[in-house]
């Protein structure tokens, strides 16, 4: 019996939580083909084969809890907890006593963290007709005792806001991830609104195609990629092939284009989940970098900062709170950097990460970075030496860019954003000296969080900068700045 249970034991396949608490001895007697089978159906790296890792857990360099801990990153290490559903009180005494309106938790509302969502809306007309924001939509009919979705096929799932006409009982207006949605039954149909166009980009790209393509990461609605005229051309109507395409899900992030090739492009989703795909075969390989099998995982931050070089189109560079390096188009990586940030902290938000990257164009290895805890540093030699920098500005804040100048080897720029802390002060730095020495040249523009600023590729006087709320020039080289106008509207 003993012989048969082990036989059997051993093609059972393994599983992460078998490493979490197995001593190190029973590591060493399990049996190389079973261990083997589970390093490589988990993609660990093929330096990490059987009798390598147990070579590392005899010797000390690694623990069996560090085989586990190989398949998470620190993002997946704060959120891949259990989320709790709502729980939602009401008080009859203008807030001294409450009470809850049902029993346990609302289940099926938060797949995400409640504080961001969380909207509570009760009708005027009826004080037990409530509503509660979240992953889906519900509504209650008695009081918040009982709840049902209201969410349908053509409404978005992410709901943020909620307008409910105080005179007519069922029509309702919601505002979620994808636009605008309109009710005039409670909920039981929809109506999608789309007009004004309400997608939030968080970062476009372009390619040097003929008409040139433009490439966007959309905030909740993936990643797309279209010819810059296609809005002119209406000709599609009449075809029915419309002229953008989804190349990614998700929250859709920043994207790198190859310039020998733009079928190569490098663009993924949230915490640096990042894929090389290949448009012309439809074949996408994902790039992530992994964490050394005994070193702690790597944090990425929601938009992770990746960089092509100019120098070389194999060359990736990706930012967690390390920098990464990869020479063949992201099918290898290596740590050239130790942590350029201040570290991690507790809680479900990532945090200690790298949020802008930028290397010289003059010089191969001249790179900068830049973290969300404030940190911004330089390598001079392809990340055998680093340097932290500062211009006096205040500690801790977001640096939302670092942009080494495509004019002048010495030049390089840094906006910062205080936005965390209801600093709404317009940080822009220059330095004529590698980031020996700054100047702050953004104290002309009206108070506001500065998200980005990029020269003018041909005139080494003129920059842009983009704020909260507006898009600002500079012809002096930053000594003033002039509202851009020209229809932008008054976004992010």
């Amino acid at each position: 019996l003993e012989f048969a249970f082990a036989k059997a034991n051993s093609k059972n396949d393994l599983s992460k939580d078998d490493f979490k608490s197995m001593s190190k001895e029973a590591f060493l007697k399990l049996d190389n083909d079973r261990l083997n089978k589970f390093l490589k159906r988990n993609g660990f790296q093929e330096k990490y084969r059987a009798d390598n890792v147990k070579n590392m857990v005899r010797s000390g360099d690694a623990t069996p809890l560090d085989v586990a801990k190989y398949l998470e990153n620190a993002n997946t290490q704060l959120f891949d907890t259990p989320v709790k559903g709502a729980e939602l009180y009401r008080s009859n005494d203008g807030g001294k006593t409450w009470k809850k309106t049902h029993e346990g938790q609302i289940d099926d509302v938060f797949y995400s963290y409640g504080y961001y969502f969380a909207q509570v809306r009760v009708d005027p007309s009826d004080v037990n007709h409530v509503y509660v924001m979240g992953v889906p939509i519900i509504k209650s009919n008695d009081g918040g005792a009982t709840w049902e979705s209201i969410s349908r096929e053509n409404v978005h799932a992410d709901h943020h806001a909620l307008w409910i006409n105080p005179n007519k009982r069922g029509h309702i207006i919601n505002g979620n991830d994808g636009g605008l949605n309109i009710s005039y039954d409670d909920g039981e149909t929809w109506i999608k609104n789309n007009s004004p166009s309400v997608g939030q980009f968080y970062a476009i790209n372009y390619d040097l195609e003929k008409p040139y393509n433009v490439y966007g990461g959309l905030q909740d609605n993936g990643v797309w990629v279209g010819a810059h005229n296609a809005s002119e051309d209406r000709s599609w109507h009449q075809q029915g092939q419309y002229p953008w395409e989804s190349i990614m899900g998700g929250d859709g992030m920043q994207i790198q284009i190859d310039s020998r090739n733009s079928d190569i492009v490098y663009t993924g989703y949230q915490f640096g989940n990042y894929y090389r795909i290949n448009r012309a075969t439809e074949k996408r390989k994902y790039i992530q970098p992994k964490h050394e099998l005994g070193e702690s995982p790597y944090r990425f931050n929601w938009q992770t900062p990746i960089l092509l070089s100019s120098h070389n189109q194999d060359i990736l560079y990706l930012g967690g709170n390390k920098l990464h390096r990869s020479m063949n188009q992201g099918d290898d990586w290596t740590a050239i950097s130790p942590d350029l940030t201040q570290g991690g902290k507790q809680g479900n938000v990532a945090y200690g990460t790298l949020t802008t990257i930028s290397e010289s164009p003059f010089q191969f290895g001249l790179i900068y970075t830049g973290s969300d805890d404030g940190l911004v540093q330089v390598t001079k030699d392809g990340g055998a030496n680093w340097e932290e920098l500062n211009g006096g500005w205040p500690s801790n804040l977001w640096v939302s860019r670092v942009v080494a100048s495509q004019h002048k080897k010495d030049r390089v720029y840094a906006t910062l954003n205080g936005y965390r802390f209801d600093d709404f002060k317009p940080y822009i730095y220059m330095s004529e000296d590698y980031g020996n020495t700054w100047k702050n040249i953004g104290a002309s523009i009206p108070t506001s969080p500065i998200n980005v600023i990029i020269e003018h590729p041909e005139k080494d006087n003129i920059l842009f900068t983009g704020t909260d709320n507006a898009t600002y020039i500079s012809t002096d080289t930053g000594k003033t700045w002039n509202l851009l106008t020209g229809g932008i509207p008054p976004v992010s």
